[in-house]
């Protein structure tokens, strides 16, 4: 089998930098009417997908979930129409404060390199950042829990684009 090399920094577009900062920084005053003692209001995660591929999955309290392609492309908007998306998003937001321990401050917003997510949880005392190795054998339990997590609303999407796309081809 043959092995994927990754560049140490996959090559990313000025859209995507873009959209992926806008999401990074929004205020958790867009969401006072979800906040409760939680302070955590969104977790942004960078996933390296190929060596020239990064995905960005942006997700917040109130269930909305947006991807950011490094090409410039981007999905959002499938909360509005999948309640799945919207209750595994809220789900996710809201059980993610439990991983906060692991985290660090996060002075910067930096890309990953290789084989490694990077979550950002936003939070009304500022943000913090976990580094997680995409293959599971390099995990602790708890980062495994996690990213099955996440992946469970990447899963809603995958299935909010699949249908969009059917609906767009009548």
């Amino acid at each position: 089998m043959a092995t994927v090399r990754f560049l140490s920094r996959v090559p990313a577009s000025r859209e995507y930098l873009k959209t992926r900062s806008q999401a990074l920084h929004l205020s958790p005053s867009n969401f006072t009417q979800y906040l409760t003692e939680n302070t955590l209001y969104g977790v942004v995660i960078d996933m390296p997908m190929s060596p020239t591929v990064i995905t960005t999955m942006a997700c917040f309290v109130n269930g909305a979930a947006n991807l950011y392609f490094s090409n410039g492309a981007d999905y959002s908007g499938a909360a509005q129409r999948y309640p799945g998306v919207v209750q595994a998003t809220r789900m996710f937001v809201n059980s993610a404060a439990q991983f906060l321990e692991l985290a660090e401050p996060a002075p910067s917003f930096e890309l990953p390199m290789a084989q490694t997510h990077y979550v950002y949880f936003l939070t009304t005392g500022g943000a913090y950042r976990l580094a997680v190795k995409a293959t599971t054998s390099n995990q602790n339990p708890k980062e495994r829990v996690l990213m099955q997590m996440y992946q469970r609303v990447m899963s809603e999407l995958r299935s909010a684009q699949m249908k969009d796309r059917a609906a767009n081809q009548k």
